[in-house]
C-alpha cells in the first residue's frame, strides 16, 4: 500500500468511519505510524544519500560537485521521483 493511499484512508476513516473511539483511535494510530515511517525514512536516507554522494559519485565523475547539506540530497530525491515515476 502507498504512503499516500494509506495516510488518506486512515484520515477519512477518523472522520466519516465508525464512531466507536477504539476504531478512531486505531486510526489515528496507523495515520501518525504512517507519518513517523516516512519522517524516519526520509531521515536515513538523506543522510546515506549526502554520504554517497560526497564519498562515492563525487570520486567518480569530474562533473559532480559535493553536496553542501542534507537538504540538498532531499530536494535531489524529490526531484528523481517527480522526473522518474
Amino acid at each position: 500500500m502507498s504512503l499516500i493511499h494509506a495516510t488518506s484512508k486512515a484520515a477519512v476513516e477518523g472522520f466519516v468511519g465508525m464512531n466507536t473511539a477504539e476504531h478512531r483511535r486505531d486510526t489515528y494510530v496507523n495515520f501518525l505510524a504512517t507519518v513517523l515511517a516516512f519522517l524516519i525514512a526520509l531521515v536515513i536516507l538523506g543522510f546515506i544519500g549526502k554520504y554517497l554522494w560526497n564519498y562515492v559519485i563525487v570520486d567518480l565523475f569530474s562533473f559532480a560537485k559535493p553536496a553542501k547539506s542534507f537538504w540538498q540530497i532531499v530536494g535531489l530525491m524529490f526531484f528523481v521521483s517527480l522526473v522518474h515515476p
